[in-house]
């Protein structure tokens, strides 16, 4: 993974985390840390290693990412702004600051939400294909691109971006019922991915027994087997990522082992993207 230029003297991790969640490619960061395991880190989404890295938050509790900043830099200009939460009053609420951010998805994604409001898809479709480009696991914004190219007629188009919504992490956010709609009334024209979306309930947890998981895994090794590297990538990290929150004796039915996935993991990465997501 290609470090930023600067890491501004910042306190990093011994190693970036093991995943699925927090996922690999995400590297805490001591500066700016909430408290009750919350805190950020340099991230580098699945497939971009040679790229510098954006900053993420991790909300411990709730077993979420959020996208925060777009550059190390970007993060620092908050830190410097105040941002963050030094601990010094534990009663006292984390402040919130505005910086300078021009290249954050998170401003287009707001800018398009006022073009669907004022019924203008076409200008929100282009800020949010800008918005996806930037942060491809921005799962909220695949779906509502798509939600807009439907609007439009764009059907092969929206089916494409629902697609890439099911694919990105789901740490950063389940796909909506919108986008599985979608995909359910799409052609699968033998795309595994598209199969597989129609199979699934999309429901996780509170079951002795789930066949998504199958379902999941049948898709996984079709991508491989197809030559799909980022699709397999994606879905196995997203079946981990479901399948760590359930519990152990369902782990243990599935046959689910976490140490021997975070190490095939890193294997396939390695071998797919020439980069194991462990290093700078």
């Amino acid at each position: 993974m290609r470090a930023p230029q600067c890491l501004h003297d910042l306190t990093l991790d011994a190693e970036p985390c093991a995943g699925p969640y927090p996922p690999q490619g995400f590297w805490p960061v001591a500066e700016g840390a909430l408290g009750n395991g919350d805190l950020f880190g340099l991230y580098w989404p699945l497939g971009r290693e040679a790229e510098p890295p954006v900053v993420c938050e991790m909300f411990h509790d709730e077993g979420r990412m959020v996208f925060s900043h777009s550059s190390l830099d970007a993060f620092v200009r908050w830190l410097d702004a105040g941002g963050g939460w030094d601990g010094d009053d534990e009663d006292r609420d984390p402040p919130e600051h505005e910086v300078a951010d021009a290249d954050s998805p998170l401003l287009l994604v707001e800018r398009a939400q006022r073009h669907v409001q004022a019924g203008a898809p076409a200008e929100a479709i282009v800020l949010l294909e800008d918005a996806c480009s930037r942060f491809p696991e921005l799962q909220r914004a695949w779906a509502m691109l798509a939600g807009q190219q439907m609007r439009l007629g764009q059907h092969a188009a929206a089916v494409a971006s629902a697609r890439a919504a099911v694919l990105a992490n789901w740490a950063f956010g389940i796909p909506e019922p919108g986008v599985l709609r979608i995909l359910r009334a799409a052609d699968a024209a033998g795309d595994p991915v598209l199969a597989m979306a129609q199979q699934m309930g999309f429901a996780f947890g509170g079951a002795k027994t789930n066949p998504d998981y199958a379902v999941m895994q049948a898709c996984i090794e079709r991508c491989w087997e197809a030559g799909d590297t980022m699709a397999a990538l994606r879905l196995s990290q997203n079946r981990c990522y479901a399948l760590s929150a359930e519990t152990v004796s369902f782990q243990q039915r599935e046959g689910f082992d976490l140490a021997c996935w975070q190490s095939d993991f890193v294997a396939q990465c390695q071998s797919a993207l020439q980069d194991d997501r462990q290093h700078m």
